[in-house]
C-alpha cells in the first residue's frame, strides 16, 4: 500500500510539475523541458502534432546549431500577432531561417513574417531518427489553466491592497512575503524556541516541517526574481531604408552607410541591475555591450545600423538581457558568455544558498510550529482548514 501511495503521490508530482513547467514557459516566453503547440500547423508529416501535444523543449545552447529540418520554438514578429510560435527550418538565408509549419502550404516569410534570427529561438524539439518525440495532448489543459488564473488575478486585483497583481506588482509581493516569512520564521524560532520544542514532542499533528517552510521561501524569492530577469529580456527590431537619396529620417541610410542611435537602459527595481545589449541579425555593432545601472538610473550605448550595398528595405535587431546583480559584474557577463540562462541559474543558485543558510543556522530544519494566541494549531493545519472552506 505504501509502494502505491508512493507511486501515485510520484506520478502525481511529475504531471504538476510538467503543467507548472509549460505555464512558465508561456508566461516567460521561453519553454521549460517542455512546449507545446496550440494550432493544427504542425499536424501534418513528419511531425504530425495536434494542438495540445507536446514536445521536449532542448536550449540552442545544447541543441547546438540550427540546421534545415530542425523544429524549433522562436518569437514570432507577425505570426500570430507575435509570440511563440513552433515550425520546421525549411532553408537558411543571409537575412535568417525560412521557417514553415508542416501542415501549412506556405512558408512564414511568403507572407510579412521576416526571416528569422538566432536570438529569436528559444528552444529546438527534441528528434530521434529525424522524427520529434511527441507526447500526446500534454499541453490541452494548459490555456485553461492559464485563463483561470488571468480571471483570478483580475477578480483579486480589485482587492484593496492587491491592484498590484493585475499591473506586475505581484513579484515584488510574492519576494516581500519570502523575505516576511523569512524573518517570522527566524524571531518566531529565536523567542519560542524552548516553548516551541516541547510543543513538538506533545502533539505531533502540530508539527509544520522546516523544510516546507524553507522551499515556501525559496519559491516566493527566486520564482518572481527569475521572472523580474527573463521577462524584460527582448529583441528590438529596427527597419531601415538603404537609400540612393538619404534624407533626415534616421531609418533612411545611404546605401552602404551607416546610422547611430542611442540605446536607453532603465532600472525600475530595487536591485541593481546589468543589462547586456547585443546585436541580433546582421548588419548591427554596439559600442558597449554591458551597462550597469543603480535603482532608478538610467545607462546608454550606442547602437549603429548598416546598411547593405543594394537598396531596399532590411530588418535589424538588438537583443536586451537583464539580470539583478547579485554577483559580480564581469562574473555574471562571463556566464552569459556561455548562455543567458547560465547566468540567471547562477543567480538563483546564490540566493538559494544565502537564504537556505541563513535559514539553517537561525531555525534548523527541525518540525517546529507557528503558534497562535487563540489555539496552538499549526501553519499547515490553518492553510488546509482554509481550503476546505472553498472546496
Amino acid at each position: 500500500m505504501e509502494l502505491r501511495s508512493a507511486l501515485g503521490s510520484t506520478a502525481t508530482l511529475l504531471v504538476v510539475g510538467f503543467v507548472v513547467a509549460m505555464l512558465l514557459g508561456q508566461q516567460l516566453g521561453q519553454p521549460i523541458l517542455l512546449g507545446f503547440v496550440l494550432t493544427g500547423s504542425m499536424n501534418a508529416d513528419p511531425a504530425n502534432m495536434a494542438p495540445g501535444d507536446g514536445f521536449v523543449a532542448v536550449p540552442p545552447a545544447i541543441a547546438g546549431d540550427v540546421e534545415e529540418g530542425d523544429v524549433v520554438t522562436f518569437e514570432a514578429r507577425e505570426l500570430q500577432g507575435g509570440g511563440l510560435t513552433t515550425h520546421r527550418v525549411v532553408g537558411e538565408t543571409d537575412e535568417g531561417y525560412i521557417t514553415k509549419g508542416d501542415a501549412n502550404p506556405f512558408n512564414d516569410q511568403d507572407g510579412t513574417e521576416p526571416p528569422v534570427q538566432e536570438s529569436q529561438i528559444v528552444s529546438v524539439a527534441l528528434q530521434t531518427d529525424g522524427e520529434v518525440v511527441v507526447i500526446p495532448k500534454v499541453g490541452a489543459g494548459v490555456p485553461a489553466i492559464q485563463g483561470a488564473f488571468t480571471a483570478m488575478a483580475s477578480s483579486l486585483s480589485g482587492i484593496p491592497g492587491l491592484g498590484g497583481l493585475a499591473e506586475g506588482g505581484i513579484g515584488t509581493l510574492m519576494v516581500g512575503l519570502g523575505v516576511l516569512l523569512l524573518v517570522y520564521s527566524i524571531v518566531a524560532e529565536l523567542l519560542g524556541s524552548n516553548r516551541a520544542r516541547e510543543g513538538r514532542s506533545r502533539d505531533r499533528r502540530s508539527k509544520t516541517s522546516a523544510v516546507v517552510i524553507l522551499v515556501a521561501i525559496l519559491l516566493l524569492i527566486t520564482v518572481p526574481t527569475t521572472a523580474s530577469m527573463i521577462i524584460p529580456s527582448k529583441t528590438d527590431d529596427i527597419t531601415i531604408v538603404s537609400s540612393q537619396s538619404p534624407n533626415e529620417d534616421p531609418n533612411v541610410v545611404e546605401r552602404g552607410g551607416s546610422a547611430e542611435l542611442t540605446y536607453e537602459f532603465v532600472n525600475d527595481g530595487l536591485i541593481p541591475r546589468i543589462a547586456v545589449v547585443e546585436p541580433a541579425s546582421t548588419g548591427v555593432t554596439v559600442t558597449e555591450t554591458a551597462m550597469v545601472a543603480d535603482r532608478g538610473e538610467t545607462a546608454q550605448t550606442t547602437v549603429t545600423l548598416h546598411a547593405p550595398a543594394e537598396t531596399g528595405a532590411y530588418v535589424r535587431s538588438v537583443s536586451e538581457r537583464q539580470y539583478v546583480q547579485f554577483l559580480p559584474v564581469s562574473v555574471i557577463l562571463a556566464l552569459h558568455a556561455i548562455h543567458p540562462f547560465v547566468a540567471i541559474l547562477s543567480i538563483n543558485a546564490v540566493i538559494v544558498v544565502v537564504v537556505t543558510t541563513v535559514f539553517v543556522l537561525a531555525v534548523g530544519l527541525e518540525p517546529f510550529r507557528f503558534r497562535s494566541r487563540d489555539r496552538d494549531v499549526s501553519l499547515v493545519d490553518k492553510v488546509q482548514r482554509e481550503v476546505r472552506k472553498w472546496l
